[in-house]
């Protein structure tokens, strides 16, 4: 439930909603990449702090608060009208963002390591393209009735309604069980070249899903005879995303 607030709402409404505000508030196109640009350097400054929190309470503690800066971000977009104010609005989208996804994460990951469950982290994360498609009808729905920022105001309160279940939901942290005698074990972790090689592909791999996520709702309704479609393209993306987590 909390991987659609971080991320159906802070993070993926942004890529239907980018032609909407195109058309109702002279978004530019140019600007648009520069508000996700914002999103994601704000992801990038979570991702950097929650590296160094290992406290179990506090990631419970920081992961809840992120659940309220995503809908306070996504409020934020439709109650300013500046390139500036939006830009604000996607960095903290972007920190919350990685709030959720990494401290909810670790947070899921223990309850279920604890609990003897390693398999079901998928359904948890199928919530990635769960993401997608709630978003992209919320914002199909609420697009034929009302204007832009009308929208994001209603996306929030959409996002109110889902951090109610998402906090009751999550359990607390259960802390790792005393041992008599801890058995040590050998650590061999890859080389420095291997390193580099997974960073190389992750980077690459990042590139092209900032590109997709962000712009494939533009792109393809700007191609011929696809005007209207590229909707559906994000909608058929997340549904194959779904269920991806789990097989994997």
């Amino acid at each position: 439930m909390g991987v659609l607030i971080v991320l159906g709402l802070a993070r993926f409404a942004y890529t239907p909603m980018l032609p909407i505000m195109r058309e109702q508030a002279g978004l530019g196109l140019g600007a648009g990449g520069w508000l996700a640009t914002a999103n994601y350097m704000g992801y990038f400054t979570g991702v950097f702090l929650c590296g160094r929190i290992s406290d179990l309470n506090l990631k419970d503690r920081l992961y809840r608060w992120g659940l309220i800066l995503a809908v306070i971000s996504t409020a934020m977009m439709g109650m300013v009208a500046s390139e500036l104010g939006w830009a604000i609005s996607r960095f903290l989208a972007g920190l919350s963002t990685a709030v959720g996804m990494m401290l909810g994460g670790a947070l899921v990951m223990n309850w279920l390591m604890r609990n003897g469950h390693r398999a079901e982290l998928g359904i948890h994360f199928s919530g990635v393209g769960l993401s997608v498609v709630m978003s992209s009808f919320a914002v199909l729905m609420l697009s034929e009735h009302v204007l832009w920022w009308e929208n994001w105001l209603f996306l929030s309160l959409l996002g109110l309604v889902l951090v109610l279940p998402a906090w009751a939901w999550l359990p607390k942290p259960m802390p790792a069980p005393a041992v008599e005698h801890e058995s040590k074990m050998q650590d061999r972790p890859p080389t420095v070249a291997v390193r580099r090689l997974l960073l190389a592909f992750y980077f690459c791999a990042g590139v092209g899903f900032v590109v997709t996520s962000t712009f494939i709702v533009a792109i393809v309704n700007a191609l011929p005879k696809m005007e209207d479609v590229g909707f559906w393209v994000f909608v058929i993306l997340g549904a194959a995303a779904a269920p991806s987590c789990i097989l994997w």
